[in-house]
């Protein structure tokens, strides 16, 4: 009888350490994204869905900008109402495509007072602008006009990039600035983009299989009125230096459009970028445009420069830190092993009345090898 209790008992522990030890079921709670646009900001409150985007870009050119969403609203305002279309795309080079694309040629640069986002355009029925990795359009929807101004806080509601999705694209800013026609700026990341944006190099030459990005920009030229000024940079100047050769060739064999030759086409490539001046320019206007475009690799802790993801010093630096916390604390923990065995272990020989050296303890066994010789003469 006694041994069945004991069994019991020993049982009914083994039952309740094995439930104890039963790690509990997790729960994944998914917290929904926040709209793109939302719901209201500085004096603005959505009122309704739009019923359409304003924001229409063809099938194949938001395949290669990779849009992720996108929404339109109706917000209202001390009596006015706007519709107000957004989209985001993979990352801020592809809202900034999605911009020039979106750009027509009646809108004009924003007034310095009421520009909204990193760049701003605007004609009489609609304003077009482009923040981190999303591209805009407001236009009315009632009787009143609107301010650019009023839409500033829209801005800062907006979907916030990290990291390399952030960084804006590196052509732009090696653009010579005299003589430039801004708003006719038009970038491509790829054989789609490019081709709506007008572009005239055939495909073959510029080889998109390399992943070129290209902006494409005019200039006010003596010979023609205006001219075209194209960049293309490749992951690589190696890539660059290839497709350069491959441009000039197609030229001398004049297996460009009619207009794209026109003038006197200069060519020339600083690092990654290959540079061509065309359409309608001088052979001097041209060397100047060509020799204007200087590439210098500038590296940021915090902002990677260009649209390839090869400048990571700060993540580089935080695995420094890591692996110097690492060796820190594996020192400490040397450190404080050696005082617990080896502290222990002489005041354990201290309270029994011993040294703290086992040194002492050692039996020592002479052989007497430094006494003074014995000189005996065995007959």
């Amino acid at each position: 009888m006694l041994r069945t209790a004991h069994f019991a008992l020993v049982s009914a522990l083994l039952v309740s350490s094995a439930v104890a030890q039963t790690p509990a079921a997790s729960t994944t709670v998914s917290v929904p994204p926040a709209p793109l646009l939302a719901d209201h900001f500085g004096p603005w409150q959505a009122s309704a869905p739009a019923t359409v985007n304003d924001i229409h870009l063809p099938d194949d050119v938001a395949k290669e900008l990779i849009v992720k969403r996108s929404d339109a609203k109706i917000y209202e305002a001390e009596g006015n109402k706007a519709a107000v279309s957004a989209v985001e795309l993979a990352d801020a080079t592809g809202a900034y495509s999605a911009f020039t694309y979106l750009r027509t040629a009646e809108m004009h640069p924003c007034s310095t007072g009421n520009s909204l986002g990193v760049d701003c355009a605007v004609s009489s029925g609609r304003l077009l602008f482009w923040q981190g990795d999303t591209v805009v359009i407001v236009a009315p929807a009632g009787l009143k006009g609107i301010a650019a101004g009023s839409f500033t806080d829209l801005v800062g509601t907006l979907p916030k990039p990290n990291g390399a999705k952030a960084a804006h694209p590196l052509l732009p800013g090696k653009l010579p600035t005299d003589g430039l026609e801004k708003t006719s700026l038009r970038y491509a990341v790829g054989q789609n983009t490019y081709t709506a944006g007008g572009g005239a190099i055939p495909a073959e030459v510029l080889d998109f299989s390399k992943s070129p990005e290209i902006l494409t920009a005019h200039y006010r030229s003596s010979k023609s009125g205006t001219g075209l000024l194209t960049l293309i940079f490749y992951p690589t100047p190696t890539i660059a230096g290839d497709r350069m050769r491959a441009i000039q060739q197609a030229i001398s064999d004049k297996k460009m459009p009619a207009s794209f030759l026109a003038g006197d086409p200069q060519i020339a490539r600083s690092g990654p970028i290959v540079a061509i001046a065309s359409s309608g320019f001088t052979a001097k206007e041209a060397a100047k445009l060509v020799g204007g475009v200087k590439y210098q690799a500038q590296i940021a802790w915090d902002k990677p420069e260009g649209y390839m993801e090869q400048f990571k010093v700060s993540a580089a630096a935080s695995v420094l830190v890591q692996i110097m916390i690492f060796v820190f604390v594996m020192c400490g923990a040397a450190l404080a092993l050696g005082i617990v065995f080896g502290g222990g272990r002489a005041a354990f020989r201290i309270s029994r009345g011993k040294s703290a050296s086992s040194l002492a303890d050692m039996e020592v066994i002479s052989l007497g090898l430094r006494g003074k010789p014995e000189h005996k003469i065995q007959s």
